[in-house]
């Protein structure tokens, strides 16, 4: 990195890190989120099924998680930036490649593989290196790096929907990958693996005192043998599941109710803004009450919209989902990993959270899946929301549960031996 990284540097390069994660979520989960504009027209181009259109999505959603416990290892051996960038670069051709399909079968591996594959390589590699670069502002830095997943859902999907409008969903996807692949190749480059490798220190300061106790450090084997990494894990797919759901079908849904596609990608813009503030109210509330008891209201609190979406027929009411949706969604994404962090320490975390991710993956295949599939067998999506809002009150009694082993855990070690 040079001299200009160097101790006597102004700007820490633990900095350039977090702009680049921004980058590399933004694109990641701005791109895999942002299929819904893409929907009727190639639900029209391929007269194919909504069950059938939705699996696209479903699988590079269903990579992007599960992937993680191969790239989050892989980059601990090669480096951040080979992992991302090479991720960067296959969602880049993988857009590119799906415009020029001439069947839905080609869309599945262009888009689905491809961007599934590639973003599946970016976001886990990314996280688990800026872990490195801070310890004590880690959770600012974290913070920052994730509000790239809130931009990128709220910047795409309108871009997306003009690129269609305008130009066509097959020229719309050639600007978007081109873009992809000149913006964020060039930001997963500038990763780099640890401060101590280039003679910095975390945090651009002293490194931690040797005499601070040493908080947990488990193995993912030890983690994977534990009942509270199942238990998160199971919270993890049923989150996933309905998640999922109103991202990829919300468009088709607004026009069922006779609304027009730029509504709907308005809507997906404002679950994305309202993202980035959950991220930082969610976090506010998880200082003062605690991170597991605030996950467990945001699934409760999801659960709620969940079944309102069914009932939402006006866009007033779309609106308000959209937003309380958005911003319950945007608590999710740092509490999970933070809960994790916390259980079994952040030494390892890059896999565990690799594998915790992995079980995300399964939900995020399924839930649009299934949701179209009941589509087309009923002409509707209510039994699919009804699904959904049974799988998030089950995630928050897993929850539930990982909080009573805790607080049991935590009483026995009170008790005099």
């Amino acid at each position: 990195m040079g001299s200009a990284t160097g101790s006597g540097q102004k700007l820490f390069y633990g900095w350039i890190i977090v702009g680049a994660s921004f980058v590399g979520t933004f694109f990641a989960f701005g791109i895999a989120y942002s299929f819904g504009p893409f929907f009727p027209a190639i639900e029209a181009a391929f007269d194919a099924s909504r069950s059938d259109v939705a699996l696209v999505s479903a699988i590079a959603g269903g990579l992007l998680f599960s992937l993680g416990a191969v790239s989050g290892p892989l980059a601990d051996r090669l480096g951040p930036a080979v992992v991302a960038a090479t991720g960067m670069a296959l969602v880049a051709a993988g857009l590119i490649a799906a415009a020029q399909a001439a069947t839905l079968w080609q869309i599945y591996i262009a888009y689905g593989l491809g961007v599934g594959v590639g973003a599946g390589c970016i976001y886990v590699p990314v996280i688990s290196a800026l872990q490195r670069w801070f310890v004590r502002r880690r959770g600012l830095a974290s913070g920052l790096a994730v509000m790239g997943v809130g931009a990128g859902t709220l910047v795409t999907p309108p871009v997306a929907n003009w690129l269609v409008q305008e130009h066509g969903w097959r020229d719309a996807m050639t600007w978007l990958g081109i873009g992809v692949g000149v913006i964020g190749l060039l930001a997963m480059l500038l990763l780099r693996h640890s401060p101590e490798r280039y003679g910095l220190n975390p945090d651009g300061g002293a490194p931690p005192s040797s005499e601070a106790p040493p908080g947990p450090a488990s193995t993912l084997r030890e983690a994977i043998g534990t009942p509270e990494f199942w238990l998160l894990s199971g919270a993890g797919l049923t989150i996933s599941f309905s998640l999922f759901m109103p991202l990829v079908h919300l468009v088709p849904y607004v026009l069922d109710q006779s609304m027009t596609e730029a509504t709907g990608a308005w809507l997906l813009s404002l679950i994305g803004v309202s993202s980035i503030g959950g991220r930082f109210l969610v976090g506010i509330l998880a200082d003062r009450f605690g991170r597991l008891r605030t996950l467990t209201g945001v699934y409760l609190g999801l659960a709620v919209m969940m079944a309102f979406w069914h009932f939402a027929v006006e866009v007033w009411a779309l609106g308000f989902f959209a937003v309380i949706f958005g911003t319950l969604y945007g608590g999710f994404a740092p509490l999970m990993p933070a809960i994790l962090a916390d259980i079994f320490g952040v030494r390892h975390l890059g896999g565990i959270l690799g594998v915790n991710y992995s079980a995300s993956g399964l939900g995020v295949l399924g839930g649009p899946t299934l949701a179209g599939l009941i589509f087309d067998m009923t002409g509707g999506y209510g039994p699919a929301i009804v699904f959904a809002v049974l799988s998030l009150l089950l995630g928050a009694a897993f929850l539930l549960a990982v909080g009573a082993r805790s607080r049991a855990a935590e009483v026995a070690s009170r008790q005099p031996e």
